[in-house]
């Protein structure tokens, strides 16, 4: 019976390990998003290989790391284009999209209006909220209540 008590609190205890390691890795990208992200360096933030990374990453938020960087990216500049109105090509290069064609199609694709139009006429779109890993882990384990 103590066998399997020690196992069970190894498993919580990697849990734990694993979310904490998810958040390192938001808040890695958090603080390089306007820079080249590479799984390479998330891993490193991380504590893990890349492979698993990404897997823990994807376990934990829900969303592939590179899925989630886009999003996160295309709300930064869905709320630049509103707030500030530069233009969209510089936007798009700000937050490390390779070309104005490329963000065109992925924030047409996320928020079914051009970036141009948006920027025009700012409609309401769905940004994207991340929520961290951590903090979830340890409100759904009884370690902190969130009202």
């Amino acid at each position: 019976m103590l066998k399997s008590n020690q196992k069970e609190a190894k498993v919580k205890f990697d849990d734990g390990e694993r979310a904490r390691a998810a958040h390192l890795m938001q808040s890695y990208i958090a603080e390089n998003l306007n820079r080249e992200i590479t799984m390479k360096r998330l891993s490193k933030a991380a504590g893990y290989s890349p492979c698993y990374a990404a897997k823990v990453f994807k376990e934990l938020t829900g969303h592939a790391p590179f899925e989630y960087i886009r999003k996160l990216r295309l709300t930064g500049a869905a709320k630049a284009l509103r707030d500030e109105g530069g233009r969209v090509l510089d936007t798009a290069l700000d937050f490390e999209f390779d070309s104005h064609e490329g963000f065109t199609r992925a924030f047409s694709r996320e928020f079914g209006v051009s970036p141009y139009r948006y920027k025009k006429e700012p409609v309401p779109v769905p940004y994207f909220i991340s929520y961290d890993a951590l903090i979830r882990w340890h409100s759904e384990n009884g370690s902190v209540k969130l009202t």
